[in-house]
């Protein structure tokens, strides 16, 4: 693994501005190596809560390089993208929607094989009855294990539906995650097993019994026939082996080799989580399992746990505040300090009433993304640069209107009502994400380069025009193009997506790789705002007999 750190490191330096020479940087190795199986580990949840709010909040303080590095813009890049600044599939993530759009089934169906518990007898092997909501695991007919979640009384399909919803998001954009379905089933239908573990919630471990299984099904919301509606969560394939950290690496996973509050996907995921409310993102609600793929033994990392996102915090609608403040805020509390109670957040002007039962508490008009906060701080997010930022953006305007329908439509919301107002709130929110993160950084990717009849072009996708926030019409894109470090060869403005090169001169077809690269400074301006946007520099190779090759790019922050 010593290689594998070295080639990284030298990715890294490889990497040079907007100027000069660019040279193609070496592929990240892979992390699916086969490894040994790690061991389990525990979470504490309270010391991560401790560590998360008031250790890590105080060392960043203290840390004079990061402090600098902010100071005058310079921070700490993704180790993990590769020449064109995406992150490559791996044992955390795989590009799907961005790069190649879901169908509405797929986006409907989910992850895995979509069937759920088997129909017949589910035998309780395991409860959970402490914390916000109830929930067993069960064994089906087929031996499948399942987590069984529930609605709190009076909210029928809030947890449940918010559970799917956001779960089919967060596959389709490219995250682990269970296989998660909607069921439904009779009381009688659930059998005992034999010496499942209990708390009696007096201190006391003891065998459940049927009493307790019946007294745990009265908390949960039942559909007027008697039946009780579920979330179905199949366990996960593989050895479990306990949560993931937000920061630093796994010791006994050779694979785990870069931070991961430097991994680009679970920096970009801020906006990715502050499109569906997924304010929760704290460790625990990740899964990590030794699994079998290829022949080849290694760890993979999953999301989980999304019954509190949309509207919905599991056992209640979502509370006012959250995703505006931590759930211990120094900064709002010094804020409040200094004002003498007199300051108002936003949030307490958010709306309070829940206008459907079934959705809870969730609205874009006051959704402000860059203010999204999660309950507990989270390393990855709070090391998030432009180029996260965008990156996590571009995925959330992936998804189309009807795609968000699609997932939608799998939280099966009896009131059409509700299920409207869920679809329209989403992509109010995804938009939001969208403007603010295309102007910030000029949104122009889907770098192509198409060659014929001695004629060279290079394309490229307005991701502000494709996704409905601006008119092409409105829109120009100045580019330049330079040879070699020579002097500019191209200087134009135009309203096509297209730059055509000219012919390659013969000082740039050398052998001399110093005299190959081809570099397009593009930028963009809209009849809204008077400037050009940032620059992207897109790289090219031109071979001894002026035959071109795309390197890369590098995007201004």
């Amino acid at each position: 693994m010593a290689i594998s750190v070295v080639l990284l490191l030298a990715t890294l330096l490889i990497a040079c501005g907007g100027s000069g020479q660019f040279r193609r940087s070496e592929p990240i190795p892979s992390d699916q190596q086969d490894i040994p199986a790690p061991e389990f580990r525990e979470k504490d949840v309270f010391a991560m809560y401790f560590d998360k709010q008031i250790t890590d909040q105080g060392e960043q303080v203290f840390d004079l390089s990061r402090q600098f590095r902010r100071l005058f813009g310079r921070p700490k890049q993704a180790f993990n993208v590769d020449a064109f600044d995406e992150v490559p599939n791996s044992s955390w993530f795989t590009n799907r929607n961005f790069r190649r759009q879901l169908s509405l089934e797929a986006i409907t169906h989910g992850p895995g094989e979509g069937r759920g518990p088997a129909p017949g007898i589910w035998e309780v092997v395991s409860a959970k009855v402490g914390g916000a909501t109830a929930g067993f695991q069960i064994v089906d007919s087929r031996g499948d294990r399942y987590v069984l979640k529930f609605d709190p009384p009076g909210y029928a399909e809030m947890a449940t539906g918010a559970e799917v919803v956001s779960t089919n998001l967060f596959y389709a954009a490219g995250y682990n995650t269970p296989e998660n379905q909607l069921a439904t089933f009779r009381p009688e239908e659930l059998r005992l097993g034999d010496n499942v573990a209990f708390a009696d919630g007096f201190g006391g471990d003891r065998f459940m019994t049927q009493a307790d299984l019946d007294a745990v099904l009265v908390r949960v919301h039942k559909l007027p026939d008697g039946r009780i509606r579920t979330m179905a969560s199949k366990y996960l394939p593989g050895q479990i082996l306990g949560p993931f950290e937000y920061d630093g690496t796994r010791p006994d996973d050779p694979n785990d080799f870069i931070p991961h509050e430097h991994r680009r996907e679970l920096r970009g995921m801020r906006y990715i989580a502050a499109w569906i409310n997924h304010y929760d993102t704290k460790s625990a609600n990740s899964m990590d399992a030794y699994v079998e793929q290829g022949g080849r033994r290694y760890v993979r990392h999953h999301m989980m746990d999304f019954g509190s996102t949309l509207g919905s915090q599991g056992n209640e609608p979502m509370p006012i505040k959250v995703g505006y403040e931590n759930t211990k805020d120094p900064r709002q509390a010094l804020i409040y300090a200094i004002t003498l109670g007199l300051y108002v957040p936003p949030w307490q002007r958010h709306e309070t009433e829940v206008l459907y039962p079934s959705i809870g508490r969730l609205s874009s008009n006051l959704f402000d993304p860059p203010k999204f906060k999660p309950i507990t701080p989270n390393p990855a997010f709070e090391n998030l640069t432009h180029r996260d930022g965008y990156w996590g953006a571009k995925i959330v305007m992936s998804f189309t209107n009807e795609q968000i329908e699609a997932a939608v439509a799998a939280g099966q919301y009896t009131d059409p009502e509700a299920a409207a107002y869920l679809l329209r709130t989403l992509i109010e929110r995804r938009d939001k994400i969208g403007r603010y993160w295309f102007v910030k950084m000029n949104p122009l990717d889907r770098f192509e380069l198409h060659s014929a009849d001695e004629t060279s072009e290079v394309c490229f996708a307005d991701l502000a025009v494709d996704g409905g926030l601006e008119q092409a019409a409105s829109t120009r894109y100045r580019h330049t193009i330079t040879y070699a470090d020579q002097d500019v060869v191209v200087d134009r403005e135009t309203q096509s997506t297209c730059v055509r090169l000219p012919p390659v001169p013969a000082s740039v077809s050398s052998k001399d790789a110093a005299l190959q690269n081809i570099r397009i400074t593009l930028q963009t301006r809209r009849e809204t705002t008077p400037s050009w946007s940032n620059r992207i520099w897109v790289f090219l190779s031109a071979d001894e007999i002026g035959g071109l090759q795309l390197l890369g790019l590098q995007r201004e922050e």
